[in-house]
């Protein structure tokens, strides 16, 4: 919805002929409002008939804050003006230095900032994604009414009309206004009646509490000091040092992975070749599991409708944080996630029973959630971001409890071989909890895991289960990578919030082998977060941990997987011999060919986390053999700091077998030639 808000001294507005085949009931000719009058000038957009109760509660909450902001305004002048004349008084006696500022003045008499009276008028030239004439009629004589019923003087100008009127407008400060008013479905409150707990895998709970300063109150049982971190920071204030760029960005720009555009909207970001390499790899990887798990892949499109009242009634949740974009006379929503099309087909299929559980994922190669730009953090929070999404439906609760056990397992294991370590966060009802509680642990003790608790007293929104695995970054501050959540609702035809409104589902339902027509139960799981997310992960986690673990990336996912150093020009030809060796086995090798000191060439893979790293000089160039570094990736330092482990006298074939054990189970994925070689690197950052 659009609204033009003008102050105005009187409003006259006459109605000359029908503008539309079937106008608005209207007895009057003539509408006419003396003193000081707020005109509301509405369009109705296509996305505010899904329910139009709902906008013209909106709409009418905007008016009567425009009316507040005029009444208040002489007020709010007067208050500067006291801070301009306190100013002054200090410049004056020299307390402070600076320059005098000048008080303001009102331009209308203040008697002039009141409104008397409200005319809501529809007006279809604020937008061209209009509602429907049928809908979009009803708005404007909703809005008037829930103004009177405010204690407002309001009336309505009549819809489908040619009309002519006269407006009078006062001219002051905030005379004129516009407003967007985004449709916005407020989700049910829960956090203030939440209880939080630490779940140990002994099943033994402890509370936790917080002091009038709502900090946490020391937890006795509590002695792991990044577990403790990863409870501050979840309960704690979500707000993160600016002023402290997070270690990551500096990793990512340098290694030549991610990096910002100016190009683009904040929080998109662009992919250089090896961060290409290293998203590709983590496609390739998490969808040959998932299929192997049993889950059939789809692809949905990137944008989607606001006139499917299915789609809306998600999409509206989050108004502030949506794409918009227009096709000729049709505008679409850029997604956020799969869920809204996805149900929509199955809706649409003829789901048999024997289907269940039925998982379907898809690999969103781009999805968009506008953050605020105060919440952006590189590949933390952003605006554009990939990520792999997988919804199972199943026949029932116990089903669905049962499925959901198998991909906690799948989750703890995909973060073990990309090498993430994370927390555990179970959000759940009282009920639900109690009830399930002795599964919920064994899943714990099956990793020897305590989890943080949310326990609610009803459930809020449309999972009773949410289940999140969080990492800790080097500023010690969490984001969630893994998500599931257990869906009671949205396969429903609808539902009825607390007000009594029915709202739409997705109504998806299958005939069960007993007759009967039944709703599934839909688990939401991104098995790893999404891929700039993980990228995020391993790289904080890696320098949050450098001081006891060498930092790197694990084999089967570095973009540089070999490098190869010769000490001299010399051995140069049997240096590129070993490369194209490698290169045809599908690993990532490159050949610093630098007119550089062996120990410099040492430190630059060093400083690129290079797994393996083989020397050539002329003993192993005349017994063709090979000296290796291997980096010791995700484990404690060897003696005197020792990052790598050595190897020497080997064979070709020796380091060809690690690496085969390294990477077995994993794709591969090749280097360009390009950067094969250092002579011939391409460089996208000057």
């Amino acid at each position: 919805m659009k609204i033009l808000l003008i102050h105005s001294e009187g409003v006259e507005v006459v109605k000359n002929k029908q503008a539309t085949s079937n106008p608005q009931d209207f007895p009057e000719k003539v509408i006419k409002m003396d003193g000081l009058v707020l005109v509301a000038y509405v369009s109705v957009e296509d996305q505010d008939t899904y329910d139009t109760d709902m906008i013209a509660k909106q709409g009418a909450q905007v008016i009567e804050d425009a009316i507040l902001q005029i009444s208040g305004f002489p007020e709010k002048i007067r208050q500067e003006n006291e801070e301009v004349r306190a100013h002054n008084k200090k410049i004056e006696s020299k307390t402070i230095k600076g320059n005098l500022r000048n008080l303001k003045e009102l331009i209308k008499d203040p008697e002039m900032y009141r409104v008397d009276k409200i005319l809501v008028y529809p007006w279809a030239h604020l937008s061209k994604f209009l509602s429907n004439e049928a809908n979009a009629m009803e708005v404007c004589p909703k809005i008037a009414q829930i103004l009177k019923d405010r204690g407002i003087e309001a009336g309505f100008s009549p819809f489908g009309w040619y009309k002519s009127f006269k407006i009078n407008c006062i001219g002051h400060e905030i005379a004129e206004m516009y407003r967007d008013v985004k449709l916005y479905i407020q989700p049910e409150e829960h956090i203030t009646n939440a209880e939080f707990k630490i779940l140990f895998p002994s099943g033994e709970e402890e509370n936790i509490e917080f002091d009038d300063n709502k900090n946490i109150k020391p937890l006795e049982n509590i002695k792991d000091e990044d577990f403790f971190l990863f409870i501050k920071s979840e309960l704690g204030s979500k707000r993160e040092d600016k002023s402290v760029e997070p270690v990551h960005i500096s990793v990512m720009k340098d290694f030549e992975l991610v990096d910002f555009d100016p190009n683009s909207d904040k929080g998109i970001f662009r992919w250089y070749t090896k961060g290409m390499i290293m998203k590709n790899l983590i496609k390739n990887f998490i969808e040959d599991r998932l299929i192997d798990y049993g889950a059939l892949l789809i692809d949905t499109p990137i944008m989607y409708t606001v006139k499917n009242k299915k789609l809306t009634a998600q999409t509206a949740r989050f108004p502030a944080r949506t794409y918009w974009v227009e096709s000729g006379r049709d505008r679409f929503l850029l997604r956020f996630a799969s869920d809204f099309l996805l149900f929509d087909m199955v809706s649409k299929m003829n789901l048999k029973s024997h289907y269940f559980p039925l998982r379907l994922y898809e690999f969103e190669q781009y999805d968009f959630r506008r953050e605020m730009e105060g919440e952006l953090s590189g590949l933390r929070r952003l605006r554009g971001f990939t990520m792999p999404d997988l919804h199972t439906l199943c026949k029932d609760l116990n089903l669905a409890v049962e499925e959901f056990i198998k991909q906690y397992k799948l989750i703890r294991d995909l973060e073990s071989d990309l090498g993430i370590e994370s927390n555990v966060v179970f959000r759940t009802t009282k009920e639900f909890y109690k009830d399930n509680k002795e599964w919920i642990v064994k899943l714990l003790k099956s990793e020897n895991k305590s989890a943080l608790l949310e326990l609610w007293e009803d459930r809020y929104y449309y999972f009773v289960l949410k289940f999140e695995r969080t990492v800790l970054s080097a500023q010690n501050r969490t984001a969630t990578l893994a998500t599931n959540q257990i869906d009671v609702e949205s396969s429903l035809e609808y539902m009825v919030d607390n007000e009594g409104v029915k709202r739409q589902k997705y109504d998806i339902k299958f005939t069960d082998d007993d007759g009967k027509q039944k709703y599934p139960i839909i688990l939401h799981n991104s098995p790893t977060g999404g891929v700039e997310r993980i990228l995020w992960g391993l790289i904080e986690s890696a320098i949050k941990n450098k001081d006891k673990i060498v930092p790197g990336f694990r084999t089967w996912l570095s973009p540089i997987q070999v490098r190869i150093i010769t000490i001299s020009d010399e051995q140069t030809q049997y240096a590129e011999k070993l490369l194209d060796i490698i290169s045809k086995e599908s690993y990532r090798a490159d050949f610093d060919d630098r007119n550089e000191t062996i120990g410099k060439k040492i430190r630059q893979a060093e400083v690129e986390w290079i797994p393996y790293v083989i020397i050539i000089g002329k003993k192993e160039q005349e017994n063709q053999e090979i000296s290796v570094r291997k980096r010791l990736i995700g484990k404690p330092f060897g003696p005197k700091k020792a990052t790598v482990e050595q190897f020497k006298n080997w064979k070709l074939s020796q380091l060809l077998e690690m690496l085969e054990n390294d990477s077995k189970s994993f794709p591969k994925y090749k280097l360009p030639k390009p950067l094969r070689k250092f002579s011939t690197k391409v460089y996208f950052r000057k």
